[in-house]
């Protein structure tokens, strides 16, 4: 039976969930650092039935000219491996083109990180530059027929 996944909005009682996925090797090394301030972008807690399980979001990217928005999703350890993070990826993309109207978001993956190019993919996104070590991949909104 499939979980139920949702996202619902990051607040000040979910930093302790921010701090203990910033100190996992495994998104430290995939993701780098967390936004240290939540609130300056669009961040949700990605929730599997009533339990909180990571972090999702569109976060300010630096990368290309610095005016994307960039996708971000960081799982609790023991929730890699679910098919979970494609799922909240699913959600966050939904929001950013039906909600936030975004033209377009973006994805800046180091290219070691086989999962989290799989997913970019899965999801419809596109290599649109390198930066090595790191490809940036986008997808763009559909326009409405």
């Amino acid at each position: 039976m499939s979980a139920f996944v949702e996202l619902r909005p990051f607040k000040n009682d979910d930093l302790d969930l921010l701090a203990s996925l910033q100190e996992q090797d495994d998104v430290w090394e995939s993701v780098g650092a967390l936004p240290a301030d939540p609130s300056a972008d669009h961040l949700f807690v990605v929730m599997e039935d009533d339990e909180a399980v990571g972090i999702a979001g569109l976060v300010h990217s630096p990368v290309l000219a610095g005016g994307d928005f960039e996708v971000l999703c960081a799982m609790r350890s023991e929730m890699q491996q679910s098919g979970l993070a494609k799922k909240a990826c699913q959600l966050v993309l939904d929001w950013a083109f039906e909600s936030a109207k975004l033209e377009r978001v973006i994805a800046c993956i180091d290219d070691a990180n086989t999962p989290a190019r799989s997913i970019a993919a899965k999801l419809g996104m596109h290599p649109l530059a390198q930066i090595p070590p790191r490809t940036v991949f986008v997808k763009y909104r559909q326009p409405r027929a």
